[in-house]
């Protein structure tokens, strides 16, 4: 923040709980930039707070936001930049590369060019489509099916699963078997896998 000063920038540090607060406050204000982490981490009441509706708020409010992201290509970066975020700048890069891009936003000059938000836009209409068949997929399973994916995911084998759930190996392999039909995969591993993502 020192560096944004000594810049002309008035910085000021919201603490994420408080952003609808200093919103409230700030409306006779110009807005700004917002300088957002896709990382918002927990709010007062302990909810995840989404980096991404917060994106989308700001943005309604005239706000610009630039992202910063230790992802160079997360589904929550491409829905961010959907949302209205300029662009974004990652975690792992320098401080001169943050405090460049900063400045070039807060002056109001592209930080990325219209392919890059293009290719964004792309990957984040390919994300929704693949929660969409991700979510589709998770509708064929049965509740106990499900009950099973989760503990596979956990880390249990079928054994373990079947000793859980009080029913016999040849069930819960047969549920298995089910899941990965449904999901049109090969093994558990790759059922896990798909719901991870």
């Amino acid at each position: 923040m020192i560096a944004m000063r000594g810049h002309g920038l008035d910085a000021r540090k919201v603490p994420v709980d408080r952003l609808n607060e200093y919103l409230s406050s700030a409306q006779s204000e110009s807005p700004g930039l917002v300088v957002l982490d896709l990382d918002l981490g927990r709010d007062a009441e302990g909810r995840w707070v989404n980096a991404v509706d917060m994106t989308g708020l700001l943005c309604s409010r005239g706000w610009i936001v630039l992202i910063v992201s230790d992802s160079a290509d997360a589904p929550e970066l491409a829905a961010a930049i959907a949302a209205g975020a300029v662009g974004s700048v990652p975690k792992s890069g320098s401080f001169e590369l943050l405090l460049d891009v900063v400045l070039a936003a807060a002056e109001g000059r592209q930080v990325m060019t219209d392919t890059e938000r293009q290719s964004w836009l792309t990957k984040h209409e390919a994300f929704r489509a693949w929660e969409r068949e991700l979510s589709r997929r998770l509708a064929l399973l049965s509740t106990r099916e499900r009950e099973i994916l989760e503990q596979l995911a956990e880390g249990h084998r079928a054994e373990e699963i079947a000793e859980r759930l009080l029913v016999p190996l040849a069930t819960v392999l047969a549920q298995i078997s089910a899941i990965l039909v449904k999901f049109g995969v090969d093994s558990p591993s790759e059922a896990v896998a798909l719901i991870r993502q």
